[in-house]
């Protein structure tokens, strides 16, 4: 290392103007001589102002040995120079973003491109508008997905009424019906009773209720077109043509309904 800093020392008193002067203040810092490194650096920078990485070298030694007064005169060469391209560090963290390694670094140079464009901006700005528009955001996806579960359920449903207080009563209803279309049947009016029979084949609720009133239908209908031209003239003139099986059976009906009222009030 002794050699090689010798070396370096003898090229640039033979050429006082090569950049070697770089490589030989960074040296001189690995074996702490310091001070020798900072010279070296403050005269090569005044032959090459220009040189970017020496002079942000020299500052970072400037710092280290808190030589603030230098540093800070150093630092104000820079500064104009890094405000003026804010687009640097805003490349620099898109960049960043880009890779997707450094979240917080690519945030905190896109800051500084904004400070730099406008200096009124603040990092509790930021974090605070930063915040609220976050906590909006998961209110919104909250709301969204409990929406959608509510969705997702069934409609409501109206409650159904107790099969066993309607079945019966709609049952027994039937077998009474049919009873009145059998007894049409056997009194001769055949239409009468085949027009019940069709109300109950439309309301049938299972295959064998339904295949038992259309073998009784199709045999009424048998009946009814082989039945002599005077039995069907006997059973018109008998009723009237505007009579069917739903009207007598409400005709029994009321009848039985006054029977049984004249027998309460008796």
């Amino acid at each position: 290392m002794t050699e090689k800093i010798e070396w370096y020392k003898e090229v640039l008193e033979l050429e006082p103007n090569s950049k070697i002067f770089f490589p030989l203040a960074r040296l001189l810092s690995e074996v702490q001589r310091i001070d020798e490194a900072l010279d070296i650096l403050e005269q090569g920078l005044e032959r090459h102002p220009e040189f970017l990485e020496a002079r942000l070298f020299f500052i970072e030694l400037l710092y280290k040995t808190e030589r603030r007064t230098v540093c800070t005169a150093q630092i104000a060469k820079l500064s104009k120079m890094f405000a003026a391209y804010a687009g640097f560090w805003q490349a620099w963290g898109a960049s960043l973003n880009i890779a997707g390694d450094a979240p917080d670094t690519a945030f905190a140079l896109r800051f500084l491109s904004a400070w730099f464009t406008n200096s009124t901006i603040s990092i509790h700005d930021v974090l605070d508008r930063g915040l609220a528009s976050l906590l909006d955001e998961k209110q919104a996806q909250n709301s969204q997905q409990s929406v959608v579960k509510h969705s997702d359920m069934p409609p409501f449903a109206e409650p159904m009424s107790n099969p066993t207080e309607s079945e019966p009563v709609e049952e027994q209803f039937s077998l009474r019906t049919r009873s009145m279309a059998d007894v049409l049947a056997e009194q001769g009016d055949i239409q009468g009773a085949l027009d019940i029979y069709h109300e109950l084949l439309a309301g049938a609720s299972n295959f064998g209720e339904s295949e038992d009133l259309q073998h009784r239908i199709t045999t009424l209908s048998v009946l009814l077109a082989n039945a002599p031209a005077a039995d069907l003239s006997e059973s018109l003139t008998a009723q009237p043509e505007s009579s069917s099986g739903k009207d007598k059976l409400i005709s029994m009906l009321e009848a039985l309904a006054e029977r049984v009222e004249a027998r309460a009030q008796s």
